[in-house]
């Protein structure tokens, strides 16, 4: 939830850190660039909230790192 210093490639908005987390988990882990949620969404073309709904999931089973 907290700003990381980075923003969108595409639309150019301040990343929080959920944004960078699920882009790592869908995409690749290894990205240096990522893109907000909105544009993930528009990327995957599925929108914003399954990608919303991905990042409860993930926060609330405990087992991914990257949302702890």
């Amino acid at each position: 939830m907290n700003r990381t210093g980075r923003t969108c490639r595409t639309c150019g908005v301040p990343l929080m850190t959920d944004d960078v987390a699920i882009y790592l988990k869908l995409v690749t882990r290894n990205a240096q660039d990522f893109l907000c949620i909105d544009c993930l969404g528009e990327q995957l073309k599925c929108g914003r909230e399954p990608i919303e709904q991905l990042i409860q999931y993930f926060r609330k089973s405990g087992n991914c790192v990257l949302f702890r």
